[in-house]
């Protein structure tokens, strides 16, 4: 499932652009004790995107059963305004419900980094950042 698409040939949006972002889910993993939800955002979100990014994983909630994480490559995301990361932290809490047990963000941005951890903790959903996707990886599939 994809959200809005990067432009051709475009490749992955440079971290300093302010263009319009978009998304890219996908249950990627099926693990035995969860399946984990792969996501790739970049760019400068409004409303509308966030939005769509919501119905998304909540339509990909109902599929995944009680227990499943999140691994989320926001290496080409910017923080956001103060609505959308209102938002944000909206649907982190509406995941949660949903069976979502962690969410691990893979950033280089401090900035972003920061902003991440307070939504994620306003939300009450156990996170964490991560350089290393692997090592992102490895904390979802922990116990």
């Amino acid at each position: 499932m994809q959200g809005q698409k990067a432009r051709p040939n475009a490749g992955r949006p440079e971290p300093t652009t302010r263009d319009r972002g978009g998304f890219e889910v996908e249950v990627d993993e099926l693990s035995p004790l969860a399946p984990i939800v792969h996501a790739r955002l970049w760019g400068f979100w409004d409303l509308e995107v966030a939005e769509r990014f919501r119905g998304e994983i909540l339509h990909l909630a109902r599929r995944l059963g009680q227990t499943w994480s999140m691994v989320v490559d926001s290496r080409a995301f910017l923080p956001q305004a103060p609505k959308v990361t209102r938002h944000r932290r909206d649907t982190m809490a509406r995941v949660m419900k949903e069976g979502c047990r962690r969410i691990a963000a893979i950033t280089e941005n401090g900035t972003y980094a920061m902003q991440f951890t307070r939504i994620a903790s306003e939300a009450g959903i156990a996170n964490a950042v991560f350089v290393d996707p692997a090592a992102a990886l490895k904390w979802l599939r922990e116990v």
